[in-house]
């Protein structure tokens, strides 16, 4: 029994993963910088989507965490886009997961042991504790326009997962002097608080701070300007 349950699941991870190296083949590796900005977008907005449905929410196979990951990468491509760069790295990623949160695997084999009750929500959820990144214009500490999306998954899962605080990081690139790094990554920290109380989380849960240019996402030469290091994190606990 043991040998052929070996045998269905080995067969079904092996279909799965064809069908994952099909989807790759479509791409953004082709477009112009003009194309790339709303395909990028248009990924970006189907994975953000894709994170807050009830089918990724409650899909028993990694859907979700492609998504997720779509999200992220998709994010990231776009803040390059926003000065004309083409990153490779994140195109390719944001093309990548984007193809593989659409791929339904097939059902595991059902266990012979009555299964426990499923939880209110899938584990993935609750332990994606970074539940945030807003990424910011240079030398801006506006928010983006679409920042209520993007705080979306740590709102909207606070109570499922228990969440009882948020610690808000602000970054920069490292384009400007320390100190003014300092004082413009705690302005992006304290606007992303103040959006994230106007959306209903308590202030005595959040903490705040800010690192500057001392912690880049990505390393880059000192005067540099990058979208991907200009960005808020926000993590979770409980």
């Amino acid at each position: 029994m043991k040998k052929l349950l070996s045998i269905g699941v080995g067969l079904m991870a092996a279909t799965g993963w064809c069908q994952m190296a099909s989807a790759q083949k479509s791409g953004l590796a082709e477009m112009d910088v003009g194309q790339l900005r709303p395909e990028v977008q248009r990924r970006f907005d189907e994975a953000l989507a894709a994170t807050k449905s009830p089918e990724y929410l409650s899909a028993t196979d990694s859907r979700f965490m492609w998504a997720s990951e779509a999200k992220a990468w998709c994010g990231i491509a776009l803040g390059f886009l926003k000065t004309s760069t083409r990153d490779a790295e994140s195109l390719s990623r944001c093309d990548r997961f984007h193809g593989m949160m659409k791929i339904r695997m097939m059902p595991p084999v059902p266990a012979v042991a009555v299964p426990a009750p499923p939880p209110a929500i899938p584990n993935a959820v609750c332990e994606n504790l970074l539940a945030a990144i807003v990424f910011f214009d240079w030398d801006s500490a506006t928010l983006p326009a679409n920042v209520d999306g993007t705080l979306a998954f740590a709102t909207e899962n606070k109570k499922p997962c228990s969440w009882n605080r948020f610690t808000i990081v602000g970054h920069t690139d490292r384009s400007g002097a320390d100190g003014y790094n300092n004082a413009l990554s705690m302005r992006r920290a304290q606007a992303v608080s103040a959006k994230l109380e106007a959306l209903g989380v308590p202030s005595s849960i959040l903490t705040v701070s800010a690192k500057g240019e001392s912690e880049p996402k990505v390393q880059t030469a000192d005067g540099e300007r990058n979208p991907t290091n200009r960005r808020v994190e926000v993590t979770a606990a409980n």
